[in-house]
């Protein structure tokens, strides 16, 4: 075992050593599995339409502690995978800090659904929203930076404070999960009245904020 500091008098137990080299063996094969040329680079979808999934590390407040109606991540793909139009991708982005803690075939399941991919795990995010048709999240920041720029957002997380916003969707049951797509990826999405809209939400964040 492992013992790190003191505490009124008593070492308190860390990690057991050879759990720290699995978990950078975890950590190693994952990096494997999301890097190019097995994963997906950005450029690749140039063209395409695809609708961006964000990964949540965990354990982390912003998905058990934000929203805990909903955090099973597995599940929110598959119905996006199963909802999604024809022709149109499901991309899903890990974060760096979730490699090496994800069961075993997390990243298998994923990539079982024929209209999926996932992406380099070093593309930057932000840029991915910027190029996504639409952004699916639960509580990640990648809901609200889609919002900021007028990208339609659907979100599973019932407490997302930007939610407010018309270019912005809340599912709560999987049967509204369908609509919400079709309306994301609609032709009559007014991009410009969002784009409007989240510049508006910019400027009050900013006013609010020291």
């Amino acid at each position: 075992k492992l013992y790190h500091w003191k505490h009124h008098g008593e070492f308190l137990q860390s990690y057991y050593f050879g759990s720290n080299l699995r978990y950078l063996w975890r950590e190693t094969l994952a990096m494997g599995q999301l890097r190019a040329p097995r994963a997906t680079r950005l450029a690749d979808l140039a063209g395409q339409q695809f609708v961006y999934f964000p990964l949540h590390t965990e354990p982390e407040m912003s998905l058990q502690g934000m929203s805990p109606e909903f955090f099973d991540q597995l599940w929110a793909i598959a119905m996006v995978a199963r909802d999604l139009p024809a022709g149109v991708k499901l991309a899903v982005k890990e974060t760096i800090y979730g490699m090496g803690r994800r069961p075993r075939d997390f990243y298998e399941q994923i990539l079982r659904l024929k209209n999926t991919v996932l992406l380099d795990v070093q593309e930057l995010g932000v840029e991915v929203v910027k190029m996504a048709d639409a952004v699916v999240t639960i509580s990640g920041t990648a809901g609200l930076e889609a919002a900021l720029i007028g990208k339609p957002v659907i979100a599973f997380g019932q407490h997302n404070f930007y939610t407010f916003l018309p270019h912005t969707r809340v599912v709560t049951r999987s049967d509204m999960l369908k609509s919400a797509l079709d309306w994301a990826l609609s032709e009559s999405f007014d991009q410009r009245k969002a784009a409007a809209n989240g510049a508006r939400l910019k400027e009050a964040i900013l006013r609010a904020s020291f």
